[in-house]
């Protein structure tokens, strides 16, 4: 019975040390109805060291029903001093026959992207992440949910 245990114990923080918690992280469920370009879902966070290098990823979720092959996302970083930087994030969704990418289970599919590998954040302070899709169509069917993923990398991966 001991012996359980002890493999249990072995086994629990095995696990545990193989998933590393994110910086940060949060989502988003979409609105069922559609989401609307004018709906902008808002991330914030704090950097306290500007030298630290970090991993930003883009999560989203899907249906079957989503009438598109891709999205467009309009990114757009507000830095603690106000100052704005803008990206146009393009994502491929299925490819040329349809499948989708990612993974999923029933109608549900997810698929993380990364935005930006390795960056720096200059100033230390609050940091604000806008995300609205940029799709003709409004609103936009299909889409369930969308998070904002930020993973601190360690200091062996940070380059010199």
């Amino acid at each position: 019975m001991r012996l359980v245990g002890v493999i249990s114990l072995v086994l629990s923080l095995f696990l545990v040390s193989c998933f590393d918690l994110p910086y940060y992280s949060k989502s988003y469920v979409v609105d069922s109805s559609g989401w609307e370009s004018t709906d902008s879902l808002r991330f914030n966070f704090h950097i306290s060291d500007s030298t630290n290098r970090y991993d930003c990823a883009i999560s989203l979720s899907h249906t079957g029903n989503y009438p598109f092959s891709n999205i467009y996302l309009f990114v757009d970083f507000e830095f603690p001093n106000g100052k704005n930087r803008v990206d146009t994030l393009h994502i491929t969704l299925a490819d040329r026959t349809g499948v989708w990418y990612g993974s999923g289970l029933g109608d549900m599919t997810s698929l993380d992207v990364t935005l930006h590998s390795g960056i720096t954040f200059p100033i230390t302070g609050t940091y604000v992440v806008t995300v609205i899709h940029g799709m003709r169509r409004d609103p936009l069917e299909g889409v369930t949910d969308l998070g904002f993923r930020l993973e601190e990398l360690p200091l062996q991966k940070q380059p010199k």
